[in-house]
């Protein structure tokens, strides 16, 4: 498959067959992932690839009992506050525990260049908290790194959805991965999911905006 035709052809699928994945295709695709550009090459990105279906039903509980709690504080400050809330999570979040494979990503910060210098000499500057987190350069490379992971699967035949709307679980997630499984990575946290298996059916064909209306090119 060449490359535009795979960056076409990847959309957010919700709906997976209910197929096991060869552990060389994840490999594959995690191979990919791997050769994504980072900020001096720091590679701050750490795929953990779940297909134990015992452990993901878990973590599905973990988002619905957190839905649950934020969704009832909701509801304290406005009754019925918290329907919309609850309709959202099953919606847009806990399809993603219903595929073959959930990976959860983890990423970390990363000091951008300049960013030690500046803090010696403004170290009260608001500034600091803008190049660390609001541009956020690390998270960056984990962009980088999940979008070669969905481009390579794509190749592959299978789909994607890469997810951030579990993170207000993240915590939870975070906690239950180490008790279950002893995974603990220093100064990394949950950055994000990627739900992974064959389409069931195939998604509909979203929009895009222009090239006017996301570029200009200074001749």
């Amino acid at each position: 498959m060449e490359l535009n035709q795979a960056i076409r052809q990847r959309k957010s699928v919700r709906k997976f067959v209910d197929q096991d994945i060869p552990t060389q295709d994840l490999e594959d695709i995690l191979e990919a992932a791997r050769w994504a550009p980072s900020g001096k090459n720091i590679q701050n990105w750490f795929f953990v690839v779940i297909k134990n279906k015992s452990l993901i039903e878990k973590i599905r509980q973990a988002i619905v009992d957190k839905n649950e709690q934020l969704a009832q504080a909701l509801d304290r400050k406005e009754p019925g506050a918290g329907d919309a809330f609850r309709k959202g999570c099953k919606g847009y979040t806990l399809f993603s525990t219903n595929a073959p494979v959930l990976t959860v990503v983890y990423g970390s910060l990363y000091e951008p260049t300049g960013y030690r210098e500046f803090a010696q000499l403004y170290p009260d500057s608001p500034l600091l908290t803008d190049l660390q987190k609001a541009r956020n350069p690390g998270m960056q490379g984990v962009g980088a790194a999940i979008q070669n992971f969905c481009l390579k699967a794509t190749e592959l035949g299978y789909g994607t959805c890469w997810l951030t709307s579990p993170n207000y679980a993240a915590p939870e997630i975070e906690a239950l991965l180490s008790q279950e499984t002893g995974f603990e990575k220093e100064e990394y946290f949950m950055a994000a999911f990627i739900a992974l298996g064959k389409p069931l059916t195939e998604p509909s064909r979203t929009t895009r905006k222009s090239l006017e209306e996301m570029s200009f090119i200074i001749e």
